[in-house]
């Protein structure tokens, strides 16, 4: 296995932007949502690039099962905390009925939690991927797999199938070239993932007949290496990197505050900025104490 690039302290702050881009975009409810899409697929990028250096640094070992039950009880939690709300701000009759949709085990009480289910699995790809590719030769080959394996995914994109199927079949192809820009990058062939993300994007394009998802596969790729060229150093960083992830979980329900504190006709910008604000803040608070810093 290569040896991992070197940390760059800007990825931590990618991370807090795109937590932030995922809440503007959650907002603002856009139908063709860029905006959304390059927030999750740089999460994505993130996600799967981390892991192979965590990888990479362990000699090429990578306790999935571990690492993923890690995020059980993260899941769960949250789980259990949007049933709650859902059921306070519901005025839907059926809404004490349980599990009246079994897709909701691979996602949760709400949508944004599918994520977590999603990398609980996908994790356990990080040690083959790296384990096999192990030169530029084996990489050219892993990348034009992945072009090839994307074309029923993004096709299965826009069936309308059933929640988390969607974002699975969007997320599983960045989340796989995170993983390979991970081994890119210390071989000094960052370009050939970037390449492949201009063909995803021109897979996806022709396939959804110009849907604008398509494009924030190279998006997120680029937003990626722009960040990681940064020249950034300081110890705020890494707080801003860490926060990122409860940001995430938590920003529905202060979205919901937001919302009630300034009705349906806020301005969504505004409601953006506040939601996030006040996610941050929650998560700064929660990572302060033990047991609530396990949920995030």
């Amino acid at each position: 296995m290569t040896k991992p690039a070197a940390y760059r302290q800007a990825i931590d702050l990618a991370r807090f932007i795109a937590s932030f881009g995922v809440t503007a975009a959650h907002a603002y409810v856009m139908e063709n949502d860029w905006v959304g899409h390059i927030s999750l697929g740089l999460f994505l990028i993130l996600t799967g690039f981390l892991a192979m250096q965590s990888a990479q640094r362990s000699g090429g070992r990578y306790p999935f099962l571990a690492r993923a039950k890690r995020l059980v009880l993260p899941w769960l939690a949250w789980s259990l905390f949007f049933r709650v709300v859902a059921l306070k701000v519901s005025d839907d009759p059926g809404k004490w009925q349980l599990l009246t949709d079994p897709w909701s085990l691979l996602v949760g009480s709400t949508i944004h939690l599918w994520f977590l289910p999603f990398v609980m699995l996908a994790m356990a790809l990080v040690e083959p991927v790296g384990r096999l590719i192990t030169t530029p030769q084996r990489l050219a080959m892993g990348l034009a797999a992945l072009v090839v394996l994307s074309a029923p995914l993004f096709w299965a994109h826009d069936l309308g199938l059933h929640a988390p199927l969607p974002q699975w079949s969007f997320g599983f192809p960045v989340y796989i070239l995170g993983l390979l820009l991970g081994v890119a990058h210390p071989m000094g062939r960052a370009a050939w993932p970037l390449l492949t993300a201009v063909l995803l994007s021109g897979l996806g394009l022709l396939i959804s007949g110009g849907a604008a998802w398509a494009l924030t596969v190279v998006g997120s790729v680029l937003a990626f290496e722009a960040f990681w060229r940064l020249p950034l150093r300081g110890k705020w960083l890494p707080l801003l990197g860490q926060a990122a992830f409860g940001i995430y979980l938590i920003h529905p329900f202060f979205m919901l505050v937001a919302y009630k504190l300034f009705g349906a006709e806020v301005n969504l910008l505004f409601a953006a900025v506040l939601t996030f604000v006040m996610s941050c803040a929650a998560v700064l608070v929660m990572r302060r104490v033990p047991a609530l810093a396990r949920l995030i």
